[in-house]
């Protein structure tokens, strides 16, 4: 007996193993796409821009619904009889799975804009390396969890978890990276050209990417000519400090957007990564 279940612990392991290293290729992979899109974005026709970022919204949109049921699943085991018809209509349908698909598209468009204006060689370095870091965190996570959390919810606790640590390390070195990134002066020009400067240098092939490519452009000329304006002395302003919120803010989306995207493109790879952690 002790030697088969040694045998039984060692291919469970080897399982493991393989199961982590197939979700690190998934999430090299998925890295890699992302960087096509960086470098082809702004030459690609709409319609190809078009398929991309429904393929983004879709992975995201999965990883949310998938949340919203592990949610639902929690409040009707604890508030609604299992033989209850309400157990079966509440548990989540088509009106989640449209809410959710809703905040995905939003979400993938935003996270679309971001990679193709990622210029910083060390954000995309920050994001290969947290591909092991990922599948390795939610492994521990879940790990740590198992005795203590029900089959049925750890995959989703444990993504939740990892998720909070690995994201704001992950948010606080792209803020880091911001801080300490050169831009242009604007202190000594009116808003209007501030804005202009930054909004025209974008260019994309695609008139609606263009278009979102100028907005964010823009966004960038407004925040930065406040920043240079209103904050002239570093570490002494307190609009300053609300000027880095923003940034933190903007750094926050993108890193939960890249997370939702990578749980998203997880989902039935392999082991409990693939746990649907909704059933009722």
């Amino acid at each position: 007996m002790p030697a088969m279940a040694t045998t039984e612990e060692r291919r469970t392991a080897s399982g493991r193993v393989r199961g982590a290293a197939r979700d690190t290729v998934a999430l090299l992979a998925l890295t890699g796409a992302l960087w096509l899109i960086h470098v082809f974005g702004r030459a690609l026709p709409t319609a190809v821009l078009a398929a991309a970022w429904v393929a983004l919204a879709a992975l995201i949109a999965r990883a949310r619904f998938r949340r919203a049921r592990a949610r639902r699943a929690a409040f009707l085991a604890a508030y609604v009889r299992r033989e209850s018809p309400l157990a079966r209509r509440l548990r989540g349908g088509w009106l989640m799975g449209a809410r959710e698909a809703l905040l995905g598209g939003v979400l993938a468009l935003l996270l679309a804009v971001a990679v193709i204006r990622l210029d910083d060689p060390r954000a995309w370095v920050v994001l290969i390396a947290a591909a092991p870091i990922i599948v390795l965190g939610r492994l521990l996570a879940a790990g740590t969890l198992a005795p203590h959390v029900s089959a049925t919810h750890l995959a989703h606790l444990s993504w939740r978890i990892m998720g909070a640590v690995v994201g704001t390390a992950i948010c606080a070195v792209l803020v880091t990276l911001a801080f300490h990134d050169a831009y242009p002066d604007l202190g000594s020009v009116s808003l209007d050209r501030a804005v202009w400067h930054l909004a025209d240098q974008e260019r994309a092939r695609s008139a609606p990417a263009e278009i979102l490519l100028k907005l964010a452009g823009a966004k960038d000329g407004l925040r930065l000519w406040l920043a240079q304006q209103l904050m002239p002395a570093p570490g002494t302003s307190l609009v300053q400090g609300l000027g880095w919120l923003i940034v933190l803010a903007e750094e926050a989306v993108f890193v939960w957007s890249y997370l939702l995207l990578s749980e998203g493109t997880l989902i039935g790879t392999s082991g409990r990564s693939g746990d649907d952690g909704d059933s009722p």
